[in-house]
């Protein structure tokens, strides 16, 4: 299993009532092993989301930026999609090292959390197909709010379901991501009749 876990949030963080203090929202979580899905699973999403907030508040100020491990961190040549990879150490929510990759599109957060041993370079382009295959699913402006998905939360899951199958990384061109959104698509139909 190369997926440890995936998140949807807003780049933006949010004031809670009577506390100055600022909060992670996160729209969509699914964690892919028992330890994921934990005790702990709540505190290790926003753990996680929280570091993504940070690496994307970095990203926002420098275009390059090389971390400790050596690794690079890109910004995208536009503004309207940023990239991010880094790396968690093993500690109280993580029983082993992660790399986590992100991409912020219009006013989204997207996150793969991954193993250690992952191929980096397929969790980045399955990330990026994977937010398309959002988009071509839910409409163009699915990335502005979480209403979407307040509303059709289980076809997120059966998308995430298809394309990241028990959590494993799989090769994937956008033709074939156009073929499982089409047959997502079909079989709700069928299941509406």
């Amino acid at each position: 299993m190369a997926v440890y876990g995936f998140l949807l949030h807003d780049p933006k963080f949010s004031k809670s009532r009577g506390n100055s203090e600022d909060k992670v929202v996160i729209w969509a979580c699914r964690f892919y092993n028992a330890e994921g899905n934990d005790k702990y699973s709540c505190a290790r999403a926003k753990a996680v989301a929280m570091r993504v907030h940070q690496e994307y508040s970095v990203s926002k100020c420098e275009l390059h930026l090389e971390d400790k491990k050596g690794l690079l961190k890109q910004s995208g040549a536009t503004s309207s999609e940023e990239q991010g990879i880094f790396r968690l150490k093993k500690g109280k929510l993580f029983s082993k090292p992660k790399s986590v990759i992100w991409i912020q599109k219009s006013e989204a957060l997207c996150t793969l959390i991954c193993e250690e041993e992952a191929n980096i370079l397929l969790a980045a382009s399955q990330l990026k197909l994977l937010m398309n295959a959002i988009i071509e699913q839910f409409g163009a402006e699915s990335f502005r709010s979480a209403k979407w998905i307040n509303q059709r939360p289980e076809e997120l899951y059966m998308l995430l379901d298809r394309l990241l199958p028990c959590g494993h990384l799989q090769f994937l061109t956008e033709t074939d991501i156009k073929k499982e959104v089409s047959e997502l698509a079909a079989s709700l139909q069928k299941g509406m009749k």
